[in-house]
């Protein structure tokens, strides 16, 4: 049977994807998400009801049901109630190990897309779709995945149209090279080699300036153009994601958790973490498991 198809021998295509800690809640007036970024995922969030204030970078957008907003990894960002009574919204992060779509993403992505924006209108019922199937069969791991790489399809096909263009002052390679950079500080695998929390007063800057060639000053000052907070915040960000994270989905010891990243006692450690979770790391340990909600294919 001639099929009419040339003889070629297609590349191996793999891919990965996680969903982690989809959910709905509901929020009333006064509620403050606080400032946060994601160093390894991107987050999808949209409102159903009500509606909130959400802090991207240096820009405020006030998200009323049906919108819906991208959060860039890397991205710091904020969701507050202020006037409203209430909001009720779905969020989900999602880690995909796709270079040219990452890539998309922190070039074109705007962040917001209220209702009737063509990225919105092709998104948002994807979403919905997804809503519908984590309450109606969540154990059906093939339908969400198959909602989940449409997504990611339109998505890229979106970005990539170059409608969604950041405007040019907010994004700069140059602050994206500095958070990676940053980043390097806190995800560390040679346990051998730590951080003296001495030198994260000003010196890793200084470092992280001389080699991206430019000036600790101008470091400092791209850096907070871009992202709205100086680079020792972004880095405290990171710092309290990593111990959260290693704290709820590891058994290390806190004093392991605390060698790896940069503090060099359990003492100085716990008093930071008091200070951003309310509680020593032991209870919450105790108080917390991993709401991580993954698949992977």
């Amino acid at each position: 049977m001639n099929n009419n198809y040339p003889e070629i021998m297609f590349p191996h295509i793999r891919s990965e994807i996680c969903m982690f800690s989809p959910h709905t809640r509901t929020v009333q007036q006064g509620w403050v998400c606080g400032r946060h970024v994601h160093h390894m995922m991107f987050e999808v969030l949209l409102v159903l009801d009500g509606s909130q204030t959400a802090i991207l970078g240096n820009s405020e957008y006030e998200q009323k049901a049906g919108d819906l907003i991208i959060v860039s990894p890397m991205q710091p960002h904020d969701l507050q109630v202020r006037q409203a009574e209430y909001v009720s919204f779905f969020t989900l992060h999602i880690h995909i190990e796709e270079p040219e779509l990452l890539h998309l993403i922190e070039a074109e992505n705007q962040g917001f897309y209220p209702s009737g924006h063509p990225m919105n209108m092709k998104l948002v019922p994807l979403v919905r779709e997804l809503i519908d199937t984590l309450f109606e069969r969540p154990d059906s791991k093939m339908s969400l995945l198959r909602i989940l790489y449409t997504f990611m399809d339109e998505l890229q096909s979106e970005l990539a149209s170059g409608n969604n263009r950041f405007h040019p002052a907010y994004h700069s390679e140059l602050s994206s090279q500095i958070a990676r950079e940053i980043q390097t500080l806190i995800l560390r695998t040679d346990d051998t080699v730590t951080m003296n929390e001495d030198n994260l007063t000003g010196d890793w800057l200084e470092g992280i300036a001389r080699k991206l060639g430019i000036s600790r000053r101008h470091c400092h000052r791209i850096f907070r153009e871009t992202y709205g907070i100086p680079p020792r915040e972004f880095l405290m960000m990171l710092k309290q994601q990593e111990a959260v994270h290693m704290l709820v989905t590891t058994d290390d010891s806190i004093e392991r958790i605390a060698h790896r990243i940069g503090y060099e006692n359990v003492q100085s450690f716990s008093r930071q973490f008091t200070s951003w979770a309310g509680c020593t790391p032991g209870v919450f340990r105790k108080n917390n498991t991993s709401d991580k909600f993954q698949f992977k294919s």
